[in-house]
């Protein structure tokens, strides 16, 4: 019966992963967001969009221009 039990219990664990912590996707909108074409912060509608960018694209950084890790300031706020 244990044996079965840790079976079960190792077959349900490989059900569940955890999200990958590279990959930044906030809500369902993300799938709509791509990082070509390359966009401004004026042209980006969100925060939840700037960070995306931000974390998911090779020229996300350049949204961060003071470096203290939030984009588009005027859409996220500032970490200082």
């Amino acid at each position: 019966m244990m044996v079965a039990a840790t079976a079960l219990v190792a077959a349900l664990a490989g059900l569940v992963s955890a999200p990958d912590p590279t990959i930044y996707q906030p809500r369902d909108t993300a799938q709509s967001w791509s990082c070509q074409p390359r966009k401004t912060c004026g042209k980006i509608g969100s925060c939840e969009e700037a960070e995306y960018y931000l974390y998911n694209c090779s020229w996300g950084g350049k949204l961060d221009g003071d470096g203290d890790g939030a984009p588009c300031e005027t859409l996220c706020g500032s970490n200082n």
